[in-house]
């Protein structure tokens, strides 16, 4: 989903202290530093003074703290059931930076707690799935509870209501840079004593990098066109109109071989539709399986054949197969290559909360993956 700010309102502690040259920052949420986007508003709330966010989605930030590592502290509040309340920080812009929200309609289940990195004004958890970027939690519904999150490097720790164990840890997926920290909900939230220590201790342990061990069944190089309006797939065989795609753009997987196209592009209502491509060389006619997972809708090709038509967008039914996450081996196909060079595209468009795909082939008997020819 492209990431629309609308209404928030938050609730935060007033206090006097400044946002000078400080390592530890009790924030003052009535102060003239904060930027906000939506209805967002300084009100007391059970006996504090706070910010709170109303109806929709808002947000509210300090841009000139230039935070990259340390620890944010700060307790929230949901008072409905439904709602998408955390922290944001190293806002470089509004349409890039670190999320993690909380979700108290799903407490207790898988993605109670989710990591959601704002990439070109786009929600990503459907790309960003599983227990490497979500987790369960219990998180109350009108009822205080308290966040704090550890940040360093790429490389960020959630803990809950002050319990020396963390719930999730995360490997950040924008760069590490100086930025922003803010609040932020899809739905009303309240936000009171946000803490943030700029310099972290050194003894905190972060995640550690994998060995990494490439597995050359996946396609791992990708020539990308740029956005296009095809939404609801009218267009022809758009590949061959070369008009139409004019430039193509070098692509790499990240190290789940995944391919996040909200990285690359920003999603519009008109230029919502992307091709990727690559080549398969053959040493003989032969059927080959290929795996792939994708959001939101996708047709597959092989020497402008349409061999496969999908749709996994995002349903209201609360069901996991519903959510429209992209997994690997979620879809397979076998693939007619003939002897010699097949080119393999993949057309994919987008709806929201999150715009890529993975694919892999069974295995590379007497088959070469071509990378980046056009």
């Amino acid at each position: 989903m492209k990431y629309k700010l609308i209404t928030i309102l938050l609730l935060i502690i007033s206090t006097n202290i400044c946002l000078a040259q400080k390592d530890t920052i009790d924030v003052d949420f009535s102060s003239n530093d904060w930027k906000t986007l939506g209805s967002v508003e300084v009100k007391e709330f059970d006996s504090k003074l706070s910010t709170c966010v109303s109806n929709g989605t808002g947000i509210a930030y300090l841009d000139g703290i230039d935070f990259q590592n340390g620890i944010i502290e700060c307790d929230l509040y949901s008072p409905s059931h439904k709602a998408y309340l955390g922290i944001v920080f190293r806002i470089g812009s509004l349409t890039n930076f670190e999320y993690i929200y909380f979700q108290p309609h799903t407490s207790g289940k898988w993605d109670a707690v989710q990591y959601d990195p704002i990439f070109n004004s786009s929600a990503t958890w459907q790309l960003y799935n599983g227990k490497a970027y979500q987790a369960s939690a219990n998180i109350p519904t009108k009822e205080w509870f308290h966040v704090k999150i550890e940040v360093a490097d790429d490389s960020a720790k959630v803990y809950l209501d002050n319990n020396p164990k963390s719930v999730l840890s995360v490997k950040l997926k924008h760069e590490s840079i100086s930025g922003g920290v803010g609040v932020c909900s899809y739905h009303p939230a309240i936000f009171t004593n946000l803490k943030i220590t700029k310099h972290a201790p050194t003894n905190m342990l972060f995640i550690r990098p994998l060995p990494n061990i490439e597995d050359e069944t996946y396609i791992s190089n990708w020539l990308v066109s740029e956005p296009y309006d095809n939404y609801d797939f009218a267009i022809e065989r758009p590949f061959l109109n070369n008009d139409l795609i004019s430039k193509w753009h070098k692509i790499s997987v990240e190290e789940n071989y995944l391919v996040n196209l909200n990285r690359y592009f920003t999603k519009t209502e008109t230029k919502n539709t992307v091709l990727a491509k690559t080549i398969l060389n053959s040493e003989k006619a032969q059927k080959k399986i290929i795996h792939f997972g994708y959001s939101d809708k996708i047709k597959v090709y092989l020497n402008s054949k349409e061999l496969f038509t999908g749709d996994n967008g995002f349903y209201e039914s609360g069901k996991y197969d519903d959510r429209g996450y992209v997994l690997d081996r979620h879809e397979t196909i076998e693939l007619p290559l003939e002897k010699g060079e097949n080119e393999l595209i993949i057309e994919i468009s987008e709806d929201k909360f999150g715009w890529g795909f993975i694919a892999k082939v069974e295995d590379l008997d007497e088959i070469e993956i071509i990378n980046f020819k056009q």
